[in-house]
């Protein structure tokens, strides 16, 4: 699991020993945010306070800044012209286009891997699985959560280098930063994280075994299974996010991507444009 290992540990900063307790603290808060923001249970509109938070964990601000300047990094957040912090609503017509170029090049590389690839590494990346698969089933997997995302990023781009299309590789780690804010919520159970393991095994052994035409469907279908899963939760995480929502402005002038002022048509509509 090198390579794996390798990819998740460029996440992870090295702090002095001194700064263990508050990068902990850090984590805790970023982590625990992140689950209520992938979840739709911050209400669109609601501002989030730097004070309210510290003194909901029971932490100095310090680590809750850090926290929240890591989600607003990763897009769970966006600044209103206040400054203010409020969660943020991915524009699902951009994420589309963005599924659409991703559909079409991860097909493109999995066809060369399949018949030019670099072997060694694919067989590598085939043994890395496996043990994450042997990991899972031993329960080794179950804190895992939204971060498997990280290593579900790790395959596809293990699997476009080892195509030889550098190019390719490149663009489709640019659209997995931009798409991960919806992505993430393909792993929120655990039952998933199984699915995809086995998923990526039998990509594997098709492109190991010279069937490209093989290896492109089983991908195609990978994809397109997780972009339906993306579609329903991220449908039920705007639902809360609306249903809860303390401030929705009137006639929806005011709501980010010119969503209409009816939570139950805007959800609706978001639902079925994520394809």
């Amino acid at each position: 699991m090198a390579k794996i290992d390798s990819f998740l540990s460029s996440r992870a900063s090295c702090h002095p020993v001194g700064m263990a307790t508050r990068v902990s603290q850090a984590d805790r808060v970023y982590e625990e945010l992140r689950d209520r923001l992938t979840r739709g249970r911050v209400p669109i509109g609601s501002r989030i306070v730097e004070q309210q938070l510290a003194a909901e964990f029971r932490t100095s601000r310090t680590p809750v800044r850090e926290a929240l300047r890591r989600l607003e990094g990763d897009g769970h957040l966006t600044r209103d012209p206040s400054g203010g912090l409020r969660p943020r609503v991915p524009s699902v017509r951009a994420m589309r286009e963005l599924y659409d170029v991703r559909l079409v090049l991860e097909e493109l590389v999995v066809r060369r891997a399949a018949s030019a690839g670099d072997r060694g590494g694919l067989e590598a990346l085939e043994q890395d699985w496996r043990a994450l698969g042997a990991e899972h089933r031993a329960g080794g997997l179950k804190s895992e959560g939204a971060a498997f995302v990280h290593r579900d990023e790790a395959f596809h781009l293990g699997v476009a280098r080892a195509s030889g299309n550098d190019v390719a590789a490149d663009i489709l780690a640019d659209i997995g930063d931009r798409i991960r804010i919806l992505r993430i919520n393909d792993f929120t159970s655990e039952d998933r994280i199984g699915v995809t393991v086995a998923e990526h095994l039998e990509i594997l052994a098709a492109i190991l075994a010279g069937e490209a035409d093989e290896a492109a469907s089983y991908m195609r279908a990978h994809i397109q299974r997780s972009a339906q899963v993306v579609r329903e939760r991220l449908a039920e995480a705007l639902a809360r996010m609306f249903e809860e929502s303390p401030d929705l402005p009137p006639d929806g002038e005011s709501l980010p991507l010119g969503l209409a002022s009816s939570a139950s048509n805007s959800v609706g509509s978001h639902h079925r444009r994520l394809r």
